[in-house]
């Protein structure tokens, strides 16, 4: 699957929009995608989860998969338009105290700059 990205920001940060299922297959492939990103030096993530509506344990792990890396290098991977079953996904496993969720992509690419 290829994952239909946008740059902004001065192309500094890049947009992710993710599929209506991340699971199985489309989570290691979503893995892959990220670590590619990270090995260009791209570290500030935003993840536009305005489409998904189901996510498991893997897709979750490619989420957070490269967030030390990022971090470490002044960067992160933010949700943007988390539905309410992600959030309670989140909440339940309690990545929603390390991932930052935003309402809109806008407020998350914005969020970078403060």
């Amino acid at each position: 699957m290829v994952f239909k990205t946008s740059e902004v920001e001065d192309k500094e940060v890049v947009v992710i929009n993710l599929p209506e299922k991340v699971s199985g297959e489309i989570a290691d492939q979503l893995n892959t995608y990220i670590r590619e990103i990270v090995a260009k030096g791209r570290y500030k993530l935003v993840m536009n989860l305005s489409n998904t509506t189901f996510m498991d344990s893997s897709g979750l792990g490619a989420l957070v998969s490269k967030i030390a890396v990022t971090r470490a290098n002044n960067g992160d991977v933010r949700l943007a338009h988390s539905q309410e079953y992600i959030s309670n996904l989140l909440e339940l496993t309690h990545l929603d105290q390390v991932m930052k969720t935003y309402p809109t992509v806008k407020d998350a690419v914005r969020s970078f700059r403060e």
